[in-house]
């Protein structure tokens, strides 16, 4: 896309991960919204190598979208020690397990696509904890922060310096999985009116 429109909707949707952050934040401090602590600590590391990796692919403006990730979820991981979700179970230390080998197989990797790829690999690593636990308990989550994080994701293709696999891939992948927890805690808080406590 032609910068003079990718500036603008990368501005947008940094601004949209930005005021979708502040309902998780004021519902996280009001201890409505419980984060998943293994995976916003996944994602706090994550977001910075994923700007590395897009920097040298040649992002362009995505870049801004990824510096509002990496602020929000550094934020919501030190505020998850004391208002996350549940106790450290087994499935957390797998996916913590998952994310140091993607992220050190990330540091030997000098092709942009692969390590992508391995953001990816880590990203769902952390991701699916979330996904198990909406089951769950959807209502722990602030559904209209991952509305606005499924429209950030999509502006997010649009900002992009180049229309390439390796750029491309990860912003598709966050539309995918956005769109997944959308639905998830929309469909679940029809079939579950109380959340379960932990499991």
């Amino acid at each position: 896309m032609p910068d003079n429109l990718a500036v603008p909707v990368a501005v947008v949707a940094g601004l949209l991960n930005v005021l979708g952050f502040v309902p998780y934040l004021r519902d996280t401090l009001r201890r409505k919204t419980k984060p998943e602590r293994a995976m916003w600590w996944i994602y706090a590391v994550l977001f910075g190598l994923l700007f590395a990796a897009q920097m040298e692919a040649g992002a362009g403006w995505l870049l801004f979208v990824t510096g509002a990730y990496i602020a929000s979820s550094v934020v919501i991981a030190i505020l998850s020690l004391w208002y996350g979700y549940g106790s450290f179970h087994k499935r957390d230390t797998i996916s913590l397990v998952v994310a140091a080998v993607g992220l050190l197989l990330w540091q030997l990797s000098d092709r942009p696509l692969v390590a992508i790829v391995l953001v990816i690999i880590v990203d769902f690593a952390g991701f699916w904890l979330t996904l198990v636990k909406t089951w769950h308990a959807p209502h722990s989550e602030t559904l209209i922060s991952w509305q606005l994080a499924f429209v950030t994701a999509v502006l997010s293709i649009f900002s992009v310096g180049a229309w390439t696999l390796d750029v491309l891939i990860y912003p598709v992948y966050a539309v995918l999985a956005t769109a997944l927890i959308v639905w998830m805690i929309m469909y679940r808080r029809t079939k579950v009116t109380e959340d379960l406590p932990d499991f």
